[in-house]
């Protein structure tokens, strides 16, 4: 059987195809790829949502070309934004992304009035101050009306079946839902002056949003097949992908990373709320505790800059150069406040070396990517202590997924630096774990567990052993030092 994963991030989208054949083999082949990323207009950011959906459509007439036999297809994407639609059924306008400044502005504000520690206690969702809640604030603020609200992934739906929809994992994220009561908060509605008729009804994955529309069908020379809705939130879906137990944690790894356990039930207490952990909704109503870090944005966007003095600069040779340094000191905090808008990186790197005394000249790009990895690791272990500690879990193994997987020498200091074993999920994860809730609506799979089983049989286990655990020991006390913590 043939199913296609639409995963969409921040920084780019891909088209994949996973086969699951009859011998119990997966194949994974991507069809598409495309560059995503927030755009600037009137002083704002905004996603390009006809140049995602255009992409979309590009794709899709390629992959049915080339595999007229797709099942079904399956859409994930980032959490927390979303389109305003009117009263018939159109995009108001681009949705805004959760890096403009509106965002930092309106959770100042809706604070001023109410703790978080209250969001918390009815979400156990982390603050983070691009949280939905805070968007939808700042909408009623301005003024900006709306007939109904689609999250990024639900608005994907809709332009490809016609159907409204809003799915579980993503509307987790929006600091608006309970998962106790399992409804959208009724108070955090009044808080913020938002009337619950803008939202569509919860779908769940495994469930069908609608067929492709006739007339897509018909302009882009497509099959008319089912678009089921799957962990919408592409970090759901990757962590679906995973053969997670008791004693395993999960990082995802890409331009944010995701650190946590699965869990049966939410953790909402004092604890987890200071150390301010998430209770995100998985497939089968799993709990995705985790804490939200700083990932892979600021190695990113230093690339941008690398790229205005080397154009054939690529994450690769980044990589590469960075492993030729063995000395490094410098280190940053990587949730710094500088670091969470885009542009510019560079200056803010020294600006956050000069502002912790620890600049001392320009640096070249393997000593900057060197210390922003080494920087990421120990961070991890900051929140790896924390989610120890909040679970009482005896956490003996972390898997990685995502893009940042392919990076070996990350990989290796994670695990110098947790001094646990760290092995390596798929490489395609979100697209696999888009393709597993695809495959359980239509009975390949009886459940999640069955089809992670499945998965994981075929799956190559790259496993890195932790290494030089003492040294890493001393650099964490000059981290902690250097970035004054």
């Amino acid at each position: 059987m043939k199913v296609l994963s639409i995963d969409i991030g921040a920084s780019s989208g891909r088209l994949a195809l996973i086969s699951y054949d009859k011998m119990n083999k997966f194949s994974f082949e991507e069809i598409y790829r495309f560059s995503n990323g927030q755009i600037v207009k009137n002083n704002s950011l905004y996603w390009d949502f006809n140049e995602i959906m255009n992409n979309i459509l590009i794709g899709l007439n390629k992959a049915f070309n080339l595999h007229p036999d797709i099942k079904s297809i399956g859409v994930d994407t980032w959490g927390v934004d979303y389109g305003r639609l009117n009263e018939t059924g159109e995009l108001i306008d681009e949705p805004f992304g959760y890096r403009d400044e509106r965002c930092f502005k309106a959770s100042s504000e809706l604070l001023k009035n109410i703790d978080y520690k209250t969001i918390y206690g009815k979400t156990g969702i982390q603050f983070l101050n691009f949280n939905t809640i805070f968007q939808l604030f700042d909408d009623y603020k301005n003024n900006r009306r709306t007939q109904k609200i689609l999250l990024i992934p639900d608005l994907i739906n809709y332009y490809l079946t016609g159907y409204k929809y809003i799915e579980l994992t993503n509307l987790s994220t929006t600091a608006l839902y309970n998962p106790i009561s399992k409804k959208i908060d009724d108070y955090l509605l009044g808080l913020i002056k938002i009337d619950k008729s803008i939202f569509p009804q919860i779908i769940f994955p495994s469930s069908v949003v609608g067929e492709l529309k006739d007339e897509l069908v018909e302009k882009f020379n497509l099959k008319k097949v089912k678009v089921l809705s799957v962990g919408s939130h592409d970090t759901a879906s990757a962590i679906a992908s995973l053969h997670l137990t008791k004693n395993v944690a999960y990082l995802s790894s890409g331009t944010w990373s995701l650190l946590g356990v699965e869990l049966d039930k939410p953790i909402i207490n004092d604890e987890s709320y200071k150390a301010n952990f998430t209770n995100e909704i998985g497939l089968e109503n799993k709990i995705r505790f985790l804490k939200n870090i700083m990932g892979l944005f600021i190695i990113q966007e230093l690339k941008k800059e690398f790229e205005k003095e080397d154009k054939q600069i690529t994450f690769g040779r980044m990589h590469e150069m960075s492993k030729e340094v063995s000395d490094n000191d410098i280190y940053v905090d990587i949730n710094d406040e500088l670091f969470q808008k885009p542009n510019d990186m560079l200056n803010k790197y020294y600006l956050y070396l000069k502002k912790t005394n620890q600049y001392k000249g320009e640096m070249s790009i393997g000593e900057i990517t060197r210390s922003i990895y080494e920087s990421m690791a120990f961070k991890y272990l900051d929140e790896f202590l924390l989610l120890k500690s909040i679970t009482k879990l005896d956490i003996k193994k972390l898997i990685i997924v995502g893009g940042g997987s392919n990076a070996k020498l990350l990989n290796q200091l994670i695990a110098n630096v947790l001094g646990i074993e760290v092995e390596i999920g798929e490489s395609e994860g979100t697209a696999y774990g888009n393709a597993l809730a695809q495959l359980i609506y239509w009975k390949e799979f009886s459940n999640l567990d069955e089809a992670r089983e499945e998965l994981y049989r075929y799956h190559f286990k790259e496993v890195y052993y932790p290494k030089e655990i003492e040294l890493y020991q001393e650099k964490y006390k000059v981290y902690k030092r250097n970035i004054g913590d």
